[in-house]
């Protein structure tokens, strides 16, 4: 009977096989006469991979593709049409003061301006009051310097800190530039708790070597500075930035495995061009600006146009001018990076504070700066003086 039994577990033959050992089975050497070669197999395949079937490369990068055209165009379709806040979250923004409806990210400027010197923000019953003031930079930083005094604060060598506003819709509709980071040159350094970075420049034109080493480059070579990097003789380890004179990409091959991430590029990095006396100058006392596009919080409208960055811009002690002088250096930088559009403007507000527990913040005017109503009642005003 067991004999019998045994027998019909005698499977088709497959690979793998697994052997089985009668005396395993509990089974009697008689047993074995009438099957003597007794074999099992498994039931299924052993697979050793997570993924039994793959598709081509090129079809996995299509639906790759595909995935994030839908994603991208859901996201777009929530942004026209957002869904309903649920009302438990109505309720809990209305205990944290922030009211049912989202509040926007860029601060609406439909008040009017004042007949006289007297500001008036917060209007009396049934007026709407003034819009916020826009100062020259040099008040900016007289005011700045009052709240700082050593009676007041006593903060008189504080940062200044310059907050700008951007206008992120590109040249066509229902489009908008990403948030981007930028070099941005500091006419009149100053100190900031950062070291003074070290330039290698690659040039062949001597007027070009010259303004280079005027502006303070550690070292400035052509075609043999190249090959002695290649070969080793070089040490470019503590160098922080290359740059290079236009027309050399193609001599600068050899040392792409040599710099790497630090390999000059034309482009929006800005490490290739022919100002080489102005780049150095970028590079070695400049700070990298970060444009950015704020998250999706709660309680706030998303707005894909708006943009902002917060950078440094002098200190207290320094001239009004020379803060100036920076403020104009870092918008030409962040204005060359602006779209080719007409209307809208690009950095559409700036304003001046100092961290601490000063909370106040003062507008600045300034040509660079596209503030459209400032502009029209600065117009009217020198109409009227005319």
């Amino acid at each position: 009977m067991l004999a019998m039994s045994m027998a019909r577990m005698v499977l088709r033959p497959m690979v793998p096989r697994l052997a089985i050992s009668p005396t395993s089975l509990g089974i009697s050497p008689a047993s074995l006469a009438i099957n003597p070669t007794l074999s099992t197999t498994p039931c299924c395949s052993l697979h050793t991979s997570e993924a039994l079937e793959r598709a081509r490369q090129s079809t996995r990068i299509k639906k790759r593709k595909v995935n994030m055209a839908n994603k991208k165009k859901k996201e777009e379709r929530l942004r026209k049409n957002p869904p309903p806040i649920p009302k438990k979250v109505q309720l809990m923004l209305v205990a944290k003061g922030l009211g049912k409806e989202p509040r926007p990210w860029r601060r609406a400027d439909t008040r009017p301006f004042p007949s006289d010197d007297v500001w008036a923000e917060q209007g009396a019953a049934g007026t709407p009051g003034h819009t916020h003031p826009r100062f020259p930079v040099g008040e900016a930083v007289a005011m700045l310097r009052e709240h700082c005094h050593p009676t007041m604060l006593n903060l008189p060598d504080a940062l200044v800190w310059a907050k700008l506003e951007f206008n992120l819709q590109a040249s066509k509709k229902e489009k908008y530039v990403d948030g981007f980071s930028a070099m941005v040159p500091v006419t009149h350094p100053f100190e900031r708790g950062v070291a003074v970075k070290s330039v290698l420049v690659f040039c062949l034109r001597p007027e070009g070597a010259q303004a280079a080493e005027a502006a303070g480059a550690t070292r400035v070579g052509g075609l043999e500075l190249v090959e002695d990097i290649v070969k080793g003789k070089v040490d470019v380890a503590d160098i922080d930035h290359f740059l290079a004179d236009e027309g050399l990409e193609k001599e600068l091959k050899p040392l792409l495995g040599v710099l790497r991430e630090k390999m000059p590029k034309k482009g929006a990095a800005g490490t290739v061009g022919t100002d080489l006396g102005t780049m150095v100058r970028t590079f070695m006392h400049g700070m990298e600006v970060a444009v950015l596009k704020p998250k999706q919080t709660l309680g706030y409208a998303e707005d894909p146009s708006y943009g902002y960055c917060e950078l440094q811009v002098g200190r207290l002690g320094m001239e009004g001018e020379q803060i100036e002088g920076n403020l104009v250096s870092a918008l030409e930088a962040l204005r060359s990076k602006a779209p080719s559009r007409k209307t809208g403007g690009w950095v559409t507000r700036c304003q001046f504070y100092v961290e601490g527990p000063l909370k106040a913040k003062f507008d600045v005017c300034h040509p660079l700066v596209d503030d459209a109503r400032y502009k029209a009642h600065a117009a009217l005003l020198a109409k009227a003086s005319a």
